[in-house]
């Protein structure tokens, strides 16, 4: 009876997110191991999910029994090759590099078919990585392997075609039932991909012929071994020797390709890849040659490579990490009648505290949700909190690894003074090797919104996830006021009603955006007239305009023909219904607000 398996159950026992670590690894070691061979290559992992895992396992043949088989492939690495010829390279490196667990699976054609070219191997997963594995898939038929595919570039995506469309269709043989020319014609393609494959071969085979008869021999090796040549030249050396000795450069136009990458990869500590360094490694293998040929072109590729080693700077020492600033706020903690200002300062210290155990629910216990001294340290982490209720203070300090982006380094800093008022400052920075780029850099921690939505902040004025409305001139003169406060920190956002419905900008999600570090107005239509004699802006500028004003800066005014020439670089939104120019320019205005809070 074929067993039941539970979605749910095994993705609480197999540990996905330890399986694509596994997988990762694998996928960091067969590049390492090709980026020796010098070969043109794309390496992909992947961690089959438990809902693929148990879907498989439906399927007839799987089990414990003798006559059944065990999963193989739940982590997967497909390496994508530029050439066909590197295929049976790469099979003989990862057979010599890793444990088979069988046999590889080739294409079988006959010679009045077409299918697509693959090459599938398994092998098992390192003792070293099986150690650091806490999952347990004992109660499944599953093997601890994982499976490689090889593949050209000109099959990759086909692959993806043709098993979702043949092989793996629900729909199975009733897609292509009637259909047979059509199926025909598919092959038809097949056919034209493998020529892809083999006269793309010939035409550097024959490059090299040419460039050997015209005595190009930089340009010969490139065509002969197609690999990813440092930009040095070949040496001045090298080519006067073959100059005069034109069987040595015959031996290298007719040597054995995947032979020399082969000697290529033995020399574990010649780096990069140059064109000296390839012929140092097919001049091993000659046969053509007489050994006195051979000693004379290898001392030569020797020295060469000596002086080339001897000029390579010295190892690069550790730098420093740029701190580059991610979110920041400085605001006075809105004070309720109704309650004190010490049960405030608690309030605000437990969803800190409680936001803390949260982040750190996996590493560090008993964090504490109290102004009391706090402190932990761990591979990767390191929180420290000093509290004390009396003096009304109490500061938390957090640093952690982004598991996610590697070389990064989060410091979040929180820290609240209590007096008649709290105080609250925030301040998170991501620490990275200098000149990184960090994409979605922008980090808000939580406890800000959770903060403001059970306590509040104020700047000059309480902040609000909703637009301020300017409908008199009371409120025009009071918002005046705000902008011209010095004691204002976060910036002002005004946003002129628009006649036009559809052309207004959406300042409720403008200030659901932003409403925690800015402050947002919406001025009535009815108020344009006026505002317009205060201003010397014309009906046509003020008419669904927005200014900006930052404290210390430049002030922004946008009218609306600048709203409407607003455009996306990269349009999230392209197929989504609503004013395009209108959410690009909302976006490049949350986009600067952001950057202004950075500075």
């Amino acid at each position: 009876m074929k067993q039941d398996y539970q979605v749910e159950e095994l993705q609480r026992k197999i540990h996905s997110e330890q399986l694509e670590g596994i997988g990762e690894r694998l996928e960091e070691d067969i590049k390492g191991i090709l980026d020796r061979a010098g070969i043109y290559f794309r390496v992909f992992s992947r961690a089959k999910t438990p809902f693929s895992i148990v879907r498989k396992l439906e399927k007839e043949g799987y089990g414990f029994a003798e006559d059944e088989k065990k999963l193989q492939d739940v982590i997967g690495i497909r390496v994508v090759l530029y050439y066909q010829d590197d295929m049976s390279i790469v099979r003989t490196v990862l057979d010599r590099t890793f444990r088979s667990a069988g046999k590889w699976a080739e294409t079988e054609n006959s010679d009045e078919e077409f299918k697509a070219s693959k090459l599938n191997g398994v092998f098992y997963v390192p003792e070293e990585y099986r150690r650091l594995y806490s999952g347990d898939m004992s109660d499944y038929p599953i093997d601890c392997t994982f499976e490689v595919q090889l593949r050209t570039v000109s099959f990759e995506g086909w692959h993806e075609i043709e098993h979702d469309m043949r092989y793996k269709s629900l729909h199975g043989e009733e897609f292509w039932k009637n259909n047979e020319d059509l199926s025909r014609t598919l092959n038809c393609v097949l056919a034209n991909l493998e020529l892809c494959d083999w006269s793309t071969l010939s035409v550097f085979e024959k490059l090299a012929v040419y460039h050997y008869q015209e005595g190009n021999w930089e340009m010969m090796l490139k065509g002969k071994f197609r690999l990813r040549f440092d930009a040095k030249p070949l040496s001045e050396e090298v080519i006067e020797f073959l100059n005069h000795n034109k069987d040595v450069a015959h031996s290298l136009c007719c040597c054995d390709r995947a032979e020399a990458i082969f000697s290529l990869m033995r020399m574990a500590d010649e780096r990069p890849v140059t064109y000296d360094l390839i012929v140092k490694a097919a001049s091993t293998i000659f046969t053509e040659c007489d050994g006195k040929q051979k000693r004379r072109i290898a001392k030569i590729c020797n020295e060469v490579l000596k002086t080339e080693k001897n000029l390579k700077s010295e190892r690069p020492v550790l730098n420093p990490l740029e701190v580059t600033p991610s979110f920041q706020l400085n605001v006075t903690l809105v004070h309720r009648e109704s309650t004190t200002v010490d049960k405030e300062f608690l309030a605000a210290v437990k969803i800190i505290g409680q936001w803390a155990q949260t982040q750190l629910c996996n590493v560090a216990e008993g964090i504490p949700d109290t102004p009391v001294d706090y402190e932990r340290y761990d591979t990767g982490y390191r929180i420290v909190i000093l509290g004390n209720m009396s003096l009304g203070f109490y500061k938390l300090s957090l640093d952690y690894v982004d598991t996610k982006r590697a070389g990064v380094v989060w410091k979040i800093c929180v820290s609240l003074e209590k007096s008649e008022r709290i105080r609250m400052k925030v301040d998170c920075n991501y620490c990275h090797t200098p000149g990184r780029l960090v994409h979605n850099s922008f980090l808000k921690p939580r406890f800000v919104d959770d903060i403001f939505k059970k306590i509040g902040y104020e700047d000059v004025i309480p902040l609000s996830l909703k637009p301020g409305k300017i409908h008199n001139m009371k409120e025009l003169e009071r918002t005046s006021q705000i902008i011209a406060d010095h004691n204002r920190t976060l910036p002002v956002v005004l946003v002129v009603e628009d006649e036009d419905k559809e052309k207004q900008i959406n300042t409720g999600r403008l200030a659901e955006t932003i409403g925690t570090y800015a402050h947002v107005f919406l001025l009535d239509k009815k108020m344009i007239p006026l505002l317009v004699e205060q201003s010397d802006y014309t009906m046509e500028d003020i008419i669904g305009a927005v200014w900006v004003t930052f404290r210390g800066s430049e002030d922004k005014f946008y009218t609306r023909a600048m709203i409407e020439q607003s455009r996306f670089d990269f349009n999230k939104y392209a197929f989504e219904e609503g004013n395009v120019y209108e959410k690009a320019f909302r976006h490049k205005l949350v986009r600067l607000i952001k950057e202004k809070n950075c500075e």
